[in-house]
């Protein structure tokens, strides 16, 4: 591919209210054709005039393939909204899984809202904000392995003396175990209790 079939490839997607047939290896070969810009570029000697020509190449590449994906996406996009079969043959390898998700997420809220309005959908209530976890700091007496908080997230592994924030379920438990204690933080000020 080169800049005049680029060039012709979004005129026509600029110009057409369908989406245009592209080659399936369309983005990879664009992104080829704007590396090879990049390193042009790069090679540029000291002359100004040289390098402001293969600068404004290298702009107007970016923003031509650029607009393409972009059409074509809002193309894809108002297809599914209006419920009209893609062929695959018109799409790029990376479009196509692309517009398949679209359509299906689409289509499924459709059949949503169809089913809401006939009385067969029953909505439950949004699920509730999961509860924010309290934190505690400690203070570990010993070295102690990593450890999997109740809010599911990895803590650890500790060595001796390090301190760190622990959700305070756990905190309490290994307060009580004897393993850590418990740190207070007040104005740069710091109590072990």
């Amino acid at each position: 591919m080169n800049r005049d079939e680029l060039y012709r490839i979004w005129k026509a997607e600029k110009t057409d209210k369908v989406l245009q047939r592209l080659p399936r290896s369309f983005y990879a070969e664009a992104g080829r054709l704007v590396s090879d810009a990049k390193a042009a570029f790069a090679a540029t000697g000291q002359d100004q005039t040289v390098k402001a020509i293969s600068a404004k190449e290298l702009e107007i590449l970016q923003r031509l393939g650029k607009e393409i994906a972009e059409t074509r996406m809002k193309k894809i996009v108002d297809a599914a909204l209006s419920r009209q079969e893609i062929p695959v043959g018109v799409l790029a390898d990376e479009e196509a899984e692309f517009a398949k998700l679209i359509a299906t997420h689409i289509g499924g809220h459709y059949n949503f809202v169809e089913e809401l309005m006939q009385g067969v959908l029953e909505i439950a209530a949004p699920p509730s904000k999961p509860a924010e976890t309290k934190l505690r700091i400690v203070r570990f007496l010993s070295d102690f392995p990593a450890i999997i908080g109740v809010d599911l997230k990895t803590y650890g592994p500790f060595k001796a003396e390090d301190i760190t924030t622990l959700p305070a379920e756990n905190a309490s438990a290994l307060i009580s175990q004897g393993i850590a204690k418990q740190v207070q933080y007040s104005e740069g000020l710091i109590t072990v209790l």
